[in-house]
């Protein structure tokens, strides 16, 4: 059977506007050898001296390694010429009639138009341009006796009726025997002019989107605040205290930044809290600050208190807590313990209080929260915060008891995404985004250096081949220490002018580079997880989650072989890793 591009099906085939070709498409198929290859509906694009180009369109194109090429046209129903006035006709069952090209002058011409452009082609020039047996006929699968149209235009070789349609192999070879004439400068097609006739004329092109045009369009469909989002807004109402839970990409850091921004504008007073110092930079970012609308993190409001005391009293509470509790965490006991101070001194106090990352929150800060609140009563108090029993213990001491509002939405992750970093999440079922996205990808090497070099690479081909926007990546670092992952990166050069942000977000046209811990709460369009090699999925189920669970499109996993494998051997089924490097 003959190569036939492109491969039609019987029922494409019984599709076809011309049962005529479909039946020398047939004819081809079956009797014509492997060798020979037919190209069937050869468009082209035919420029003119005038450089007025038109469309063209050959019927069919058969190529045989050791001969040339033949353009053949096929013309349906029953054909008249009128010599007198050199007029071609189609004939229908019924008699009827209507102007036609001369079908011999049309593929004389598109002959000529194919050669051109075979000429033209670098691979054939490198191939030494030889010259080629070309070949024009025409076949009229339902007429039986052609005899009539043969002229000194039209040898009986070159035009073929129904009675050929028996045997194609022997006409398609008087076809070219005829061309030929023996002339011995012709030199055959060979498999390699076959494979740049498919490469002209039949190509598979395959042109995917850039990423930066990829990641533009999931933006544009991602729900920022999906309709279940907006129903818990409205239940929240007037209630003064309430809870909001969900795993990550829920769009908890978008409710709590929402309600807040209403609040204020309502005339609260209103501070809006979270744990970590990078997400208190990004609500700042999204809300903005005023007298009003306070974005900090716990520990910022500690030491604005607790600098007011000084100035205002002259007494230094943080010196008190540490004499109170000397033994204990500053972080964790003596600044909650003198914020606490400060508020029973000062009279700063707020008409709602947002807390976002709950989780993160020690019971030692629940106090000192409660003695900010305007009214214990009346006044606003709403928790955030992730639900994961997998990782998070529950919220010791909150004081808020009523049962959460679940959110069972991820807005934020692809599908892909979703589901491997919920892998590692416990707590009611959480719906995928609608978006599927691509596979986790994984960038495979032995050592950090190694890794280090495979990561710039890739960061390289999105910002200047994909058009990436360098501040919609970041690398989150999960190993220790840090510096020495960042000095891998941060001392090569980025293209586009693109630079390097180490701890410090949202900078135009900068890489930001941090670790997973300060990226709670935050999110990317693309992340790097990198220096994964001594995670565990079991012990290190908080930092895989996160850091994961960060990416909004893509996701690229950087580290050994066996490293990549192991976060993702319990994802496996729903992650079709792709491999970068060796």
């Amino acid at each position: 059977m003959a190569r036939m591009r492109p491969e039609l099906t019987e029922e494409q085939l019984d599709e076809l506007p011309s049962q005529a070709e479909a039946r020398f498409y047939r004819a081809c198929r079956d009797q014509l050898g492997d060798r020979i290859l037919v190209l069937h509906s050869v468009r082209f694009v035919q420029l003119r001296p005038s450089g007025i180009s038109r469309d063209g369109e050959a019927d069919f194109v058969v190529c045989d390694p050791d001969g040339g090429f033949a353009v053949v046209e096929v013309k349906g129903g029953g054909v008249a010429f009128d010599g007198v006035h050199a007029v071609w006709s189609s004939l229908n069952s019924k008699g009827a009639q209507h102007s036609i090209k001369n079908p011999i002058e049309q593929a004389m011409t598109q002959k000529k138009v194919l050669l051109d452009l075979i000429r033209k082609d670098k691979l054939w020039v490198e191939l030494g341009s030889p010259m080629v047996l070309a070949a024009h006929g025409v076949f009229f699968p339902d007429v039986r006796d052609v005899s009539p149209f043969v002229s000194p235009r039209c040898t009986r070789d070159m035009v073929g009726g129904n009675f050929d349609l028996q045997n194609l192999k022997r006409w398609v070879s008087g076809l070219f025997r005829m061309w030929s004439g023996g002339d011995r400068r012709l030199k055959p097609l060979r498999k390699e002019g076959l494979a740049i006739m498919e490469d002209i004329f039949c190509r598979t092109v395959e042109v995917r989107p850039l990423v930066s045009v990829q990641l533009r369009d999931e933006e544009v469909r991602r729900i920022r605040l999906t309709e279940q989002q907006y129903r818990i807004l409205r239940a929240l109402g007037n209630r003064s205290r309430a809870a909001i839970c969900g795993g990550a990409g829920t769009g908890k850091t978008i409710l709590a930044a929402q309600r807040a921004r209403e609040l204020a504008a309502a005339g609260k007073r209103t501070l809006l809290l979270c744990y970590n110092r990078p997400l208190a930079d990004h609500l700042r970012f999204s809300v903005g600050s005023s007298e009003l609308l306070r974005p900090m993190t716990f520990h910022q409001l500690c030491d604005w208190l607790v600098a007011e005391v000084r100035k205002a009293k002259g007494r230094d509470l943080l010196a008190e807590a540490r004499d109170a509790y000397p033994n204990e965490d500053l972080y964790d006991v003596q600044m909650p313990y003198a914020c606490g101070l400060a508020a029973d001194v000062l009279p700063v106090r707020f008409d709602a209080i947002i807390i976002d990352e709950g989780q993160d929150f020690r019971p030692e800060f629940w106090m000192p929260v409660e003695m900010l609140l305007a009214d214990p009563d009346k006044s606003t108090l709403l928790v955030f915060y992730d639900q994961n029993q997998a990782i998070y213990h529950a919220l010791d001491d909150c004081p808020v008891t009523e049962d959460p509002f679940v959110l069972t939405v991820n807005c934020r992750n692809t599908r892909f995404i979703h589901e491997a970093a919920y892998r590692y999440f416990e707590g009611d079922a959480t719906d995928p985004c609608e978006i599927d996205g691509v596979p986790v990808r994984e960038i495979v090497a032995v050592t950090p250096p190694e890794q280090a070099t495979l990561l710039r690479k890739e960061l390289a081909n999105l910002i200047d081949s994909e058009r990436v926007r360098p501040d919609e990546i970041a690398v989150l670092v999960a190993g220790k220490p840090k510096e020495a992952y960042y000095t891998l990166l941060v001392n090569s050069t980025l293209p586009r002018a693109a630079k390097w942000s180490t701890g410090v977000h949202r900078i135009d046209g900068a890489v930001t580079v941090d670790t997973v811990g300060r990226f709670k709460g935050l999110e990317a369009a693309i992340i790097f997880l990198w220096a994964i090699d001594d995670l565990r999925p079991e012990g290190d189920r908080e930092t895989i989650y996160v850091g994961m669970s960060r990416a909004k499109s893509r996701l690229f996993l950087v580290g050994t072989s066996a490293a990549c494998k192991a976060l993702q051997s319990q994802a496996a089924l729903v992650t079709a890793a792709v491999k970068l490097g060796p």
